[in-house]
């Protein structure tokens, strides 16, 4: 990795899809020379407090936020993050995020049912150890799929467009924007070559967003993607931000901190500090 940064905006426990629980999380980070790290569990707040306590043990400095999952136009599965959050103005939308994620949850497995696979919603719980936080992967998982083949379990059934696939119906993009400012953040687009590969595309979508930054250098953009995005925050005045989107140390893919490239294109900035 050039130009190692020390800054890791986005991370995630246990509170959502993670491997680790939240001090674990920052044990890892701090083992691996991160100094300014985001907790940023899908549409929870629960583990702030207890990476806080970490952080603060630890010399690191913890970034309050949260990534909400929303919809946009035809993106069934928009990211957005919101940083220095106050975690008690955001646990009402993140309580209602999680109803809606059960109830979503509840329709992939009748819909997996219904074409033959064996999965109960019962043990998909399990897998997440809480319902609130059930997700496709714990589904997946549930229904026995080995980690060699859950991209083409999620390709078949679980993707937009897919077999089983369910969208989400709250919040849009606009709404999850709303709620972060209400809650005091700033708000960020995360990995915006992640559901899109057309650059106009992107330009578009991050024009059409009331943005403070976009997760600019990430481990699956490409250079080509990242200058793109760093030329595109440039013009329009917004934070290049940077994670390696960090899962756990078994996670297929997001295993370890410190997996981004900038490609010397620039640094990883923090997006502004606003208040609601």
């Amino acid at each position: 990795m050039e130009n190692v940064s020390v800054i890791e905006l986005q991370s995630h426990s246990t509170y959502s899809d993670g491997e680790l629980p939240p001090a674990g999380v920052v044990a890892a980070a701090a083992e691996a020379g991160v100094t300014t790290l985001a907790l940023t569990d899908h549409d929870a707040v629960d583990g702030i407090a207890e990476a806080d306590s970490a952080a603060r043990e630890l010399g690191i400095a913890l970034i309050p936020a949260a990534e909400i999952s929303c919809v946009h136009s035809d993106l069934d599965d928009l990211h957005m993050l919101g940083y220095f959050i106050d975690p008690a103005a955001m646990r009402s939308a993140c309580e209602r995020a999680q109803q809606e994620r059960v109830v979503r949850a509840e329709e992939i497995v009748a819909n997996l049912n219904r074409l033959g696979v064996e999965v109960s919603f019962e043990e998909a719980i399990a897998k997440a150890g809480d319902a609130s936080s059930v997700g496709r992967p714990h589904i997946a998982k549930a229904a026995g799929v080995e980690p060699d083949g859950m991209s083409a379990f999620f390709e078949e059934y679980l993707v937009p467009g897919a077999k089983a696939f369910v969208s989400r119906r709250w919040p849009t993009a606009a709404e999850a924007a709303d709620l972060i400012r209400e809650a005091g953040g700033s708000v960020v687009l995360a990995h915006p070559f992640w559901d899109l590969d057309d650059p106009t595309r992107v330009a578009d979508l991050i024009d059409d967003l009331p943005l403070d930054g976009v997760e600019v250098f990430y481990p699956s953009h490409t250079e080509e993607q990242t200058a793109f995005l760093v030329e595109l925050c440039a013009d329009r005045g917004l934070a290049t931000t940077a994670s390696s989107d960090f899962h756990g140390p078994d996670h297929k893919m997001f295993s370890k901190f410190g997996a981004y490239e900038t490609f010397g294109l620039g640094k990883p900035e923090l997006p502004p500090a606003v208040s609601g």
